[in-house]
């Protein structure tokens, strides 16, 4: 008996030995885990290829944070200091811009094995920069990869907003800035839309890769509501100038916005009003937007400033005097738009400030008044002369352009063209 226990003890040992093993060896195991997917994951990742396998190849990405530039990326993943001048100098020698690296661009990193092989710089799906590593020495080229146009329908009905209404549909917020820009002159999106009414546009659609990129150039628009019935098309005459006009070839470009704020929400109207502070009635000279701070504020029109200055219960102010006697002001802004002084020439559109809550306010929100002949007026009321419309000589050819947009208006949503390959993204 005691024999045998003397055999049974080596037994019972060599077993824990093999259990506390396969515990070290599970915790390895977990351990090489934790590691690959730290590598794959994290914004400090450890040195080298996830699992350092020879005969592996290993592709890892990062991104650049805020501020941060190419030289912080490749320190990040521990590249010596001469591999990065290499990085550096080979970049130099392609169209590279160094000053125009933006947060999100990404970086990724090809290993074959423990040899980092290449670095890609990737500034948007189209462009990116190879970086390569051989027997040579290091070089770069960029890559221009293809784009696929596809020409397609967007169709939807409001619901709340021009803007959700777009949004919930899967567009995106450029579309929907181009599509009220076409009709900013006809249709005012922030008082005039109304729930049930519809929208239609043609425009191009820009894939990479059978990956939606981008939109491309709108080509068509239609807008019913209660308001009425507004279309627009795009059209280029064969002197090259563009624009979009409405079913008669009138421009629907006007010589005055209709509002200096794209999106926004009218917070009190033009007349007589109780003021929230003095608490007294009396004659609201404009009216007034409603929009976060910061909001750029647009010239309704070319002009002059003839004020850029604090100006009493309207705060920091901004005065404009355009052509034919007309005067816009804009009141309770943040701050100034760059180059906005007294005596400076403003284009239509460019930013003369921004939203915010100076002088006499309750909250962030813009001021905007229009004086025609010295008299204020209603800023909603204002009706300004049209650019002008397509030549005679091109009528026909505008027509014809028409028609084969209304035409293609009246297919399914989605695309309504094949796919046209191209190298790069036509201007």
């Amino acid at each position: 008996m005691a024999e045998m226990e003397r055999r049974d003890g080596p037994v019972k040992r060599s077993g824990l030995v093999g259990r506390v093993a396969a515990v070290l060896l599970g915790l390895a195991l977990i351990a090489v885990g934790v590691l690959v997917v730290r590598r794959l994951t994290t914004k400090h990742p450890v040195c080298g290829p996830p699992v350092p396998n020879p005969d592996s190849t290993y592709l890892a990405e990062d991104s650049l944070d805020k501020g941060e530039v190419l030289v912080g990326v490749l320190a990040r993943w521990c590249l010596p200091q001469t591999r990065v001048n290499d990085v550096h100098a080979a970049l130099a020698k392609t169209d590279f811009n160094f000053r125009n690296m933006r947060p999100g661009d990404v970086v990724a990193f090809a290993y074959q094995g423990l040899n980092l092989v290449g670095i890609t710089y990737r500034k948007d799906p189209v462009t990116l920069y190879n970086v390569r590593f051989d027997s040579a020495g290091t070089t770069a080229a960029k890559e221009t990869r293809p784009v696929d146009t596809v020409r397609a329908v967007v169709r939807g009905t409001i619901k709340g907003s021009l803007w959700s209404s777009m949004i919930e549909l899967g567009e995106t917020p450029a579309l929907v800035v181009n599509f009220a820009e076409v009709l900013s002159f006809e249709v005012d999106f922030l008082t005039e839309v109304n729930e049930g009414d519809s929208f239609e546009i043609l425009l191009d659609k820009y894939h990479v890769d059978s990956a939606f990129y981008r939109d491309g150039r709108v080509y068509a628009v239609h807008y019913k509501g209660k308001i009425g019935n507004y279309c627009g098309f795009y059209y280029r005459s064969p002197s090259g100038h563009w624009d979009y006009y409405n079913e008669k070839g009138q421009s629907l470009r006007k010589t005055v916005l209709r509002s200096p704020l794209q999106f926004a929400k009218v917070t009190s109207h033009f007349g007589m009003r109780f003021h929230p502070i003095l608490r007294r009635w009396r004659q609201h000279t404009g009216i007034d937007y409603g929009a976060p701070t910061g909001t750029p504020v647009s010239a309704i029109a070319d002009g002059t400033v003839t004020m850029a200055r604090w100006n009493g219960g309207y705060g920091n102010f901004v005065r404009v005097r355009h052509a034919g006697g007309l005067v816009s002001c804009y009141g309770h802004l943040s701050r100034y738009g760059a180059g906005v002084k007294s005596g400076r020439s403003v284009r239509q559109g460019q930013t003369v400030g921004y939203v915010g809550t100076t002088g006499l306010s309750t909250g962030p929100h813009l001021h905007f008044e229009v004086k025609q002949g010295g008299k204020a007026v209603n800023p909603l009321k204002v009706i300004p002369p049209r650019a002008d419309p397509v030549a005679k000589k091109n009528m026909p050819e505008f027509k014809a352009v028409k028609a084969s947009y209304l035409a293609d208006l009246t297919k399914p949503v989605g695309p309504v063209t094949a796919a046209v390959n191209s190298v790069a993204l036509p201007r």
